[in-house]
């Protein structure tokens, strides 16, 4: 069975105490915190960079479209090339496009350009995130990485709700009279720091196996992916004319012809884009649904908390981003304590006990906001947003740990590209149900009763998915494997 590869030369790069793996990873969460933070704060610059470049609306558009596309549809092909290639090497490469990207970025000097340099952000990015997770593979055994990993989904809301605060503050902050372009430039730093510390802390690590790319399957999967996640994200603007449903109904016979073609080439006994046999193991499988259902939630629940507090609420993006810190420290609370404890005991059961915090938290909110309309104050809103983010923790932290536990080492690359790029489906999806759905209802009311109307309809959505993610969880074998009972040819 083939096995992860550390080359001789490389032996000294693997961090071989609990201290340096600490600094590793932090050098893998800086450089996937940079990509969270470019979407966020880039929102925020968007009405300066309409009036700096005379960009019209459909180029804002696509400065955030043409990012998440073109990170969705090659987060598969990106986790691959770590598996041929190497997960330092394709996470160092990664890391160099974004910094050439962010720097074109910052440099443009018309909207056409901009678009441009933020598609091919995305296109790094792809290259870069999906080794973060190959890599952590590598560095802590299964039982150790639902911490890491749950820490990982607490600082991806950390950056999700601190990105408009920091983007408001660059722009306020006019640095050297540059206006918007540090918003960019700052990725330059942050990414030659990761390279740098990359080189000499993460290991090298790839498949033994027939180093092999798939450019049949790699079409495929773009062409495929595209045609289902292009109409989706510009569906709801465009008010979905009859183009977006013909892309998503031809989406499917060529994601078919994609499972056709990689199934022949599992036959023949051929390397393929994508690791067949990962899908007949129920934790993956099932662990992806589950991947798809909470990142639905996460996604639908931060735009519209976001909107609730702005615009409903009157505050600014500061103070915002501020409100929601409570929910921050609840993610950690659930990751770092709760889940850490509960999942040796619980096993599955976990994922429920976490639904029915993050329900009671939806639930809390939504009422206090229908009590005291445009009225409610942070302080009102707090325990809430703690016990909402409590119950993601308990729920992203162990998901990681449970979808990839039996995932054999040589396919951790293949298996992270396709956990990445149901995460960002899901998370499309969410903002096109839940937020579709809340903003809807938006414009059926006035001021913050309005909102606070809205956010009870998009929660009673977010409950919906929750039900389902509960029914779909006890699928999953009642308990983890102890770290004894993994097999070698398992990370």
């Amino acid at each position: 069975m083939d096995d992860v590869r550390i080359r001789p030369e490389d032996a000294a790069a693997a961090p071989p105490g609990p201290a340096r793996r600490i600094v590793a990873v932090s050098v893998v969460m800086a450089a996937v915190v940079m990509d969270l933070l470019d979407t966020s704060v880039v929102n925020v610059a968007l009405p300066t960079l309409r009036t700096d470049l005379h960009a019209g609306s459909a180029a804002l558009q696509w400065l955030v479209a043409g990012y998440s596309l073109a990170f969705a549809v090659l987060l598969v092909t990106g986790g691959r090339l770590g598996d041929v290639h190497g997960y330092r090497r394709v996470f160092a490469c990664g890391v160099t496009g974004f910094m050439a990207a962010s720097a074109v970025c910052a440099l443009a000097t018309d909207a056409g350009v901009l678009v441009a340099a933020r598609v091919l952000q995305g296109a790094a990015a792809a290259l870069m995130v999906p080794q973060a997770t190959s890599l952590i593979q590598l560095m802590y055994r299964p039982q150790e990485r639902s911490k890491v990993m749950g820490l990982f989904g607490a600082l991806a809301g950390l950056a999700a709700a601190l990105g408009p605060l920091l983007g408001g503050l660059i722009l306020r902050a006019d640095l050297l009279g540059a206006g918007w372009r540090p918003i960019f430039l700052v990725n330059v730093p942050v990414g030659a720091a990761a390279l740098v510390a990359a080189r000499y802390l993460l290991p090298s690590g790839a498949s033994t196996g027939p180093q092999r790319t798939d450019p049949r399957g790699t079409a495929l999967v773009v062409l495929g992916l595209t045609l289902l996640v292009l109409p989706l994200v510009e569906g709801p603007a465009e008010h979905w004319p009859a183009w977006t449903y013909l892309c998503l109904a031809a989406s499917l016979p060529v994601l078919g012809l994609l499972v056709l073609d990689q199934r022949a080439r599992e036959r023949r006994g051929v390397p393929g884009l994508v690791h067949v046999p990962l899908f007949r193991q129920r934790c993956f499988g099932i662990g992806l649904v589950l991947s798809l259902l909470a990142e639905a939630v996460m996604s639908g629940l931060m735009i519209t908390l976001t909107l609730v507090l702005q615009e409903g609420l009157g505050l600014s993006a500061f103070t915002a981003a501020l409100a929601t810190l409570p929910m921050i420290a609840g993610m950690v609370l659930g990751v770092a304590v709760l889940a850490e404890s509960l999942l040796p005991r619980l096993g599955r059961g976990v994922l429920p006990v976490g639904n029915a915090v993050l329900a009671t938290g939806l639930a809390g909110a939504a009422w206090t906001l229908h009590r005291f309309g445009e009225g409610t104050g942070v302080w009102e809103l707090a325990p809430w947003l703690v016990a909402i983010g409590t119950g993601l923790g308990l729920i992203m932290g162990p998901l990681f740990a449970i979808t990839l536990q039996n995932v054999d080492a040589a396919h951790v690359g293949s298996a992270s590209g396709v956990l990445e790029s149901v995460e960002q489906l899901g998370g499309v999806l969410g903002v096109v149900s839940i937020g579709t759905v809340f903003l809807h209802r938006v414009d059926g009311g006035d001021g913050g009763d309005g909102f606070a109307g809205a956010f009870g309809w998009g929660v009673g959505g977010a409950l919906a998915l929750l039900v389902v993610s509960c029914a779909v969880g006890f699928a999953l074998p009642r308990r983890l494997r102890t770290e004894s009972e993994i097999p070698a040819g398992a990370l």
